[in-house]
């Protein structure tokens, strides 16, 4: 009976030691291997000389100052004088409009 015991033990423990092996995903994580699905790659059909030909007609941005800026809309003067900006303020904080300020505003 000893015997039959102890090849009961050594078939549980190769199977409770094993358990992990089995336990693998089918599918690779992320990064290990390519799946299946992706899509094969395909050969250009584009020619070396339509290529260069179309890098001189966009000639990519190189060294300082390269990047083409839009131009600045002018800033528009002032037509009221600093008195009557200030009348307009008192008078609208007369009427009931509160300036935004502090945490709450």
């Amino acid at each position: 009976m000893t015997k039959f015991n102890a090849s009961i033990a050594a078939v549980a423990a190769t199977l409770l030691l094993s358990g992990q092996a089995f336990a693998g995903s089918l599918q690779p994580a992320s990064g290990e291997a390519p799946f299946a699905d992706t899509a094969p790659v395909l050969a250009s059909n584009v020619q070396r000389a339509e290529v260069r030909a179309d890098a001189a007609r966009q000639m990519p941005a190189a060294g300082e100052m390269s990047a083409q800026a839009e131009p600045a809309e002018q800033p528009t003067t002032a037509v009221a004088s600093r008195a009557q900006v200030r009348a307009e303020t008192r008078e609208a904080l007369a009427n009931g409009y509160h300036i935004a300020t502090g945490e709450n505003a």
